[in-house]
């Protein structure tokens, strides 16, 4: 998994994971990093790519779903791809 950046349009960080020679990309909104917090503001840049780091084989499992149309599991509901 790669991060890519912050998508300031959409309030989500880019993600990108390899499926199967497929980049896809997906966003991960800021109120989920929020909400993983406990905090109602955003989170730092530092603390988005740390949790994403350690949260990545999940988040790769919530994309995989989103690339079969099935809804991801709870907390990563609202991740879209891009």
């Amino acid at each position: 998994m790669r991060i890519l950046g912050k998508n300031g349009s959409a309030d989500a960080y880019r993600v990108s994971v390899d499926l199967g020679g497929d980049g896809v990309v997906a966003l991960v909104p800021d109120a989920l990093l929020s909400q993983q917090y406990g905090v109602d503001t955003k989170v730092s840049h530092d603390q988005a790519y740390e949790w994403i780091a350690t949260q990545q084989h999940d988040l790769s499992d919530a994309i995989k779903a989103l690339k079969k149309g099935a809804t991801p599991r709870a907390p990563f509901t609202h991740i879209t791809l891009e």
